[in-house]
């Protein structure tokens, strides 16, 4: 009887621990089965990875002011540094040749981070593009700056929007700002950072008068990057570079692209030729695929 007793509790503890392992063993089951449904169905249906402005790459950006020439730092096409600066010199005084590679020594940089950052931000809106094609929703944060973008671009659309939101050859780049400031010598780029003539009409802006007319001022810049980034935003944006900018989607040329600039200056045709002669004069297209140091760059 006592045997039967002990055998019976042995029993009985044993099926207790046999219910606890079915009852865990049911439970794992149920949640493995649930997690299989949502990876396969729920989320694979939302497959998509947020963007978010963590997504977008920066330079680091080192400034710098030139009191002497030896301040300038040379350039390497295959990997430039990326130094923007606050303050220039005439280079008019130097003998030609170093004159137009000390400019470009100095203008190039800025070039390449104004590109860089016009790169990321339509990177941006193409991945949002993207989205909105596969059906996916947009965050809030990608609505917003979908929203702010559009409008500070003044486009109607996304497709208004790439065509705006774009580069070109450096070359062209180059050849404007030797042509705009005499190679780094006109006044307004000495005293005010402006390598493009770039006028203003706003009361509140930095300006420098014009010699000529004193109610006429060109603008100031607190350093060359700011003169480039304004440079681009005008060609991005104002409807006399229209057909400029859908050239530009087609080929990547500048002596074909840099024939529908003749609206940027009163001379025209005479504008987009000479454009023409300082890029092949000078070989200025050697400079179109240089890079910033990836050193410098980060997520």
């Amino acid at each position: 009887m006592l045997a039967f007793s002990k055998l019976k509790k042995s029993y009985e503890k044993y099926d207790r621990r046999t219910l606890v392992i079915i009852s865990l063993s049911f439970i794992f089951s149920v949640f493995l089965i649930v997690a299989t449904f949502y990876y396969f169905f729920l989320k694979k249906k939302n497959s998509f990875t947020p963007i978010t402005y963590s997504d977008v790459k920066e330079v680091i950006v080192i400034y710098k002011k030139i009191n002497t020439i030896k301040d300038i730092v040379p350039i390497t096409c295959e990997s430039v540094t990326p130094i923007v600066y606050t303050k220039v010199i005439s280079l008019d005084n130097l003998p030609v040749k170093e004159k137009k590679k000390k400019f470009i020594d100095i203008v190039l940089p800025s070039i390449l981070i104004a590109e860089f950052k016009i790169k990321q931000e339509r990177n941006y809106v193409e991945r949002i593009k993207n989205k909105i094609a596969n059906g996916e929703p947009l965050t809030a944060d990608e609505e917003k700056f979908l929203s702010k973008t559009l409008e500070k671009y003044k486009a109607q659309d996304i497709a208004e929007l790439l065509e705006k939101i774009n580069i070109h050859p450096v070359s062209i780049v180059l050849a404007q700002a030797a042509i705009e400031s005499g190679w780094g010598s006109s006044r307004f780029f000495v005293r005010g950072n402006n390598i493009f003539g770039a006028w203003t009409w706003n009361k509140n802006a930095k300006k420098i008068a014009a010699k000529k007319n004193k109610k006429v001022y060109l603008r100031r810049f607190n350093n060359v990057l700011e003169s480039v980034e304004d440079y681009f935003f005008s060609l991005n944006v104002s409807w006399a570079y229209k057909k400029f900018r859908l050239v530009r989607l087609k080929t990547t040329d500048p002596l074909l692209i840099s024939r529908h600039l003749d609206k940027y200056s009163i001379l025209r045709k005479r504008y987009v030729e000479k454009i023409k002669t300082v890029i092949q004069e000078n070989q200025l297209q050697k400079y179109d695929n240089c890079k910033i140091n990836p050193d410098y760059i980060i997520n």
